[in-house]
């Protein structure tokens, strides 16, 4: 099957993977360098290495909830704690604080994701119930400075750069959709915000997102159970896949040798025994996903 006849009507299943039954999974990154998936659990304040090749599935403990995770370009891993931006080295077990943007101290670090420049874009949420407006997206550039791109943010989430790096897409869960920024590579700057994707709220929530070597988007569906495919031009839905019994599908990340497999975390629901626990589809259609960009700093 070609990806031209995939159409809206187009529906696949995922497979279990690994029965990890994290509390909240999510920030998956696909690691070219060690052919692997990292993940995290933000609640159990875990780390996580999965190896496809012997399907282990390494933990590390972290000291405060973390948010997500991005590699660097010496090897390390940079991930956003509730107390800042931290390096880990996952072979020396050797960790500390290099900056944190985030100076509201009732918000934690939530998803982010470095763009093709090496910069690290990390949004924030705040953790005082009923979701106020008080979180912010930071971009931390190569010298370790920071900026806020965007403030009065509720739960800031999924967050990629177009192939030809003209557009940054972004979502703020609660705000049921996909903003389109015009996006300048060079000063790392977005404007012209408005909305590209739209959600109605029957298939949940938008939540972690990725995009493919065609330029389409990949969205996680929270309270969903599944992801959906999305041509950001035509605004229009294209594919979706299921993540049969359960509902709370948090973050999406292409992997293996070729990209070719679509991985998703989830998170725990009382009820599904499988929920919290990392997902896959593997496409044999020619789609496929791009390398994570690295942090240059």
């Amino acid at each position: 099957m070609s990806t031209e006849e995939i159409n809206a009507e187009s529906t696949a299943r995922a497979t279990l993977v690994y029965p990890q039954h994290a509390q909240l999974g999510e920030g998956s990154i696909w690691s070219v360098d060690k052919q692997a998936l990292i993940w995290i659990d933000i609640e159990g304040r875990k780390l996580f290495v999965y190896h496809p090749n012997d399907n282990t599935n390494q933990a590390f403990d972290l000291p405060e909830r973390p948010g997500t995770v991005v590699e660097r370009t010496n090897g390390e891993l940079l991930v956003a704690v509730k107390g800042g931006i931290r390096t880990f080295n996952i072979y020396t077990k050797e960790s500390m604080i290099i900056t944190n943007p985030e100076t509201e101290p009732t918000n934690r670090y939530n998803d982010g994701k470095c763009d093709p420049q090496g910069r690290f874009w990390i949004g924030s949420m705040s953790l005082k119930s009923g979701e106020p407006a008080v979180a912010s997206l930071y971009r931390v550039n190569h010298d370790l400075s920071s900026e806020r791109i965007l403030s009065g943010i509720k739960i800031s989430n999924g967050l990629v750069w177009s192939l030809d790096q003209k557009k940054f897409y972004y979502i703020d869960t609660p705000t049921m959709g996909v903003d389109e920024f015009d996006y300048d590579a060079h000063s790392g700057s977005i404007s012209n915000r408005k909305r590209c994707i739209s959600f109605t709220g029957q298939d949940g929530f938008p939540d972690g997102m990725t995009i493919d070597a065609e330029g389409k988007l990949w969205i996680a569906h929270w309270d969903g159970g599944r992801v959906t495919r999305w041509d950001p031009n035509t605004k229009q839905r294209i594919f979706t896949v299921t993540v049969p019994n359960v509902s709370k599908v948090t973050s999406v990340a292409f992997g293996d040798y070729d990209l070719q497999t679509l991985y998703i975390t989830t998170a725990r629901d009382g009820g599904q025994p499988d929920s919290g626990s990392l997902f896959k589809y593997r496409f044999t259609n020619g789609i496929k996903g791009i390398p994570a960009y690295k942090f240059r700093g």
